[in-house]
């Protein structure tokens, strides 16, 4: 089956019902059968942005095996350095995403940040595939 990353953005969009972006993600992920990955500091970042029903609902998503989570460890952490070295700008939930890629080998991520992931490249250079809500 082909999985697909996915930003906070989006899982924010998804939880949120009154976030602009909403009505964008959920017909994505209805049209689509990817299995979803992401990483635990995405999922942080996305309940920063969450109220209480929000982040609930989050948790009951991926205890139900609606996303997967992915690393970092701790021997990640080099990488993830040099990540934030290459992109001065880059958040950390970010750089995980960049490093899930290529852990991974999925390229296609689901996003509302075009200008980041656009610009963003695996070490082997490999450009992602926007899925944009």
């Amino acid at each position: 089956m082909r999985s697909i990353l996915v930003d906070t953005g989006p899982l924010v969009a998804l939880f949120h019902a009154r976030d602009r972006h909403h009505e964008a993600a959920k017909a994505i992920l209805q049209s689509n059968p990817a299995a979803l990955v992401s990483t635990w500091p995405v999922i942080t970042e996305a309940c920063h942005f969450l109220g209480q029903a929000g982040k609930r609902a989050l948790l009951t998503f991926i205890r139900r095996g609606g996303l997967r989570l992915e690393g970092p460890t701790v021997d990640d952490v080099p990488q993830l350095d040099e990540l934030l070295v290459r992109y001065e700008k880059m958040d950390f939930a970010d750089a995980t995403l960049v490093l899930a890629a290529e852990k991974t080998g999925i390229s296609e991520i689901f996003t509302i940040d075009r200008r980041d992931f656009e610009a963003y490249r695996t070490r082997s250079g490999r450009r992602f595939r926007l899925l944009l809500a």
